[in-house]
């Protein structure tokens, strides 16, 4: 953010009202991010999409949160967020943007014109919020970033990724502020930080490993030595310090022995260039869980079958009792209509091979948190030809994913129809 003792930032809302019709650029927002015909927008493209990939991993809002995406110009995040099930509404300053977004392909974006320092929306409204590259025109950024929090939930999450330090003296943002009167400022990390925590975020962080990938690689000689520093114990770590610094006192190992130092010496230079310059930082208004504690959907599953022998088209009382080992509640139904969990039994042959994946569904009869335990009885029907078959019990997240296939155990029994 701007410089303690900068002056008073001059209003320029409408020069970003006229941006569009004085750059010309229709084309380019109503594609944006991929490339309209005859033109060459591979490098900036290929950021918008590291950036909105990076956003969604840290981020990972689920199927029935509310997004909102600010200064949203034409539209490109919530339309990638529809493309991949996710619900945002786009607001931005420039009703001529707002509408380019409406010649995009697909679904129309849900789009409201608003100020970030005024934003029209109730106390509470959304559960994440994404900001790419808009906030460094705001002319008061922290009465914005006051206003983000507002309409956040108590729980709320705001991924920011913006130009960082020197960008307001690039030629690029020089050249912009000249011709077309638009505000370029820099976003400087502590600053924003602070800023973050006045408006009542409790927890702000910033991301440097998001730019590792093309800024860094690796040797054939330096990845086995990479290996080899991740597998070593503690003591045999110290004890090969000692040796290396008498190594280097001597002026050798450079190359080989001192490879752990080398290596993070040259990846903290490197992430301090490209974070100090593009900081992509996740601000929540609750403490951020780690990385490890994203869905994990687990259960364990004791099975009693009220008769091993059935008539065909009938159907036989499988009694469930169902443990949930993950790190997140099931619930019997969901406001998208993806992600609730229910009870799905598979019809195996009596040779466990698959005859039918969805032979029945199951709602559960209430909402299950981690630990809890639910008993549920489920009158499944059974197979109208007679033979030898079994029953494989599992849980499904509807529209996400069978917990078997992410390392539960689904019990099987066997059932004969005649």
């Amino acid at each position: 953010m701007a410089r303690p003792g900068s002056m008073t930032r001059p209003d320029t809302r409408q020069a970003e009202k006229d941006y569009l019709a004085r750059t010309g650029s229709s084309e380019w927002e109503r594609t944006k991010p991929f490339s309209p015909p005859s033109s060459d927008t591979l490098e900036e493209s290929a950021h918008l999409l590291h950036d909105f990939s990076a956003a969604m991993l840290m981020l990972r809002p689920s199927p029935d949160d509310l997004i909102l995406d600010l200064g949203a110009g034409a539209g490109w995040c919530s339309d990638l967020l529809g493309r991949l099930n996710r619900t945002s509404i786009a607001v931005d300053l420039s009703l001529d943007m707002l509408r380019a977004g409406r010649g995009r392909p697909g679904p129309p974006v849900r789009a409201v014109a608003g100020d970030m320092e005024s934003l029209p929306f109730r106390t509470g409204t959304f559960d994440k919020a994404v900001c790419f590259s808009a906030l460094h025109h705001v002319p008061d950024m922290a009465r914005a970033v006051r206003e983000i929090a507002r309409v956040l939930a108590p729980d709320g999450v705001a991924l920011f990724s913006e130009p960082g330090e020197g960008h307001d003296e690039a030629a690029v943002s020089t050249a912009a502020m000249k011709d077309f009167g638009v505000l370029e400022q820099e976003v400087l990390i502590e600053t924003f930080i602070r800023d973050c925590r006045e408006a009542g975020f409790e927890n702000v962080r910033v991301k440097p490993l998001a730019y590792t990938i093309p800024g860094f690689d690796l040797t054939l000689d330096q990845w086995r030595s990479w290996m080899r520093l991740a597998e070593s114990t503690r003591p045999r770590r110290a004890l090969s310090k000692m040796g290396l610094a008498l190594m280097e006192a001597f002026g050798l190992g450079k190359r080989g022995a001192l490879f752990e130092d080398t290596f993070a010496i040259s990846l903290v230079r490197t992430l301090r260039q490209v974070v100090r310059h593009h900081p992509i930082l996740v601000a929540s208004k609750r403490a951020v869980p780690a990385a490890s504690d994203a869905a994990v959907w687990r259960a364990d599953i004791a099975l009693e079958l009220s008769a091993a022998v059935a008539s065909p088209g009938s159907t036989v009382a499988v009694a469930a009792t169902i443990t949930n080992r993950g790190t997140t509640s099931w619930h019997p139904s969901s406001r998208s209509g993806v992600g609730h969990v229910a009870i799905g039994i598979q019809l195996l042959d009596r040779d466990g091979r698959l005859l039918g994946r969805d032979h029945h569904r199951q709602v559960l009869p209430h909402p299950v948190g981690p630990g809890q335990t639910v008993a549920v009885t489920v009158a499944c029907p059974t197979p109208r030809a007679p033979g030898g078959y079994q029953l494989k019990v599992d849980l499904v997240a509807e529209g996400v994913t069978w917990f078997e296939a992410v390392g539960s155990t689904a019990p099987v029994v066997s059932l004969d129809v005649r």
